[in-house]
């Protein structure tokens, strides 16, 4: 269980059937079925615990892209370190080399990155991605909040 740490997060989600979904000033955006993967790091008061426990609830007011697609996927876990270094965007673009695609613009307001949530690939690709992730980025599995 996590603490009120800061750190990064790869959520990760999944979407039964395609969608179109309105991301906030995104706009309307088609999502494709299978796993979803958003990279994020957590630095306010709360930390980790907060920002996932938020997540993973899936309430609160629509604060960022991710709150506008969450009431449309299941969250299944969450691949996390705990650590004040800001490691986001390179956990974005280890995610970007891995995915079947990038929903551009998707949580990467304020940053460079092409963005922030991938398609990883069908809804079996869970197990692989979870695996290499712990191996490659020093990251933890958490299910539960």
């Amino acid at each position: 269980m996590l603490d009120k740490s800061p750190g990064t997060y790869i959520l990760l989600m999944t979407l039964a059937r395609p969608r179109s979904v309105e991301i906030g000033r995104l706009g309307v955006r088609r999502f494709e079925a299978g796993l979803f993967a958003y990279v994020g790091s957590a630095r306010g008061p709360g930390g980790l615990a907060a920002r996932l426990g938020r997540h993973f609830a899936g309430t609160g007011p629509k604060r960022w892209h991710l709150d506008w697609l969450r009431p449309h996927v299941e969250v299944v876990g969450a691949l996390v370190r705990e650590g004040r270094e800001r490691v986001e965007c390179a956990w974005a673009a280890w995610v970007a080399e891995r995915a079947a695609g990038c929903v551009v613009g998707f949580g990467s307001s304020d940053c460079r990155c092409p963005g922030h949530l991938f398609r990883v690939g069908g809804f079996r690709a869970v197990g692989r991605f979870r695996e290499a992730a712990e191996a490659e980025l020093g990251a933890e599995f958490e299910g539960e909040f």
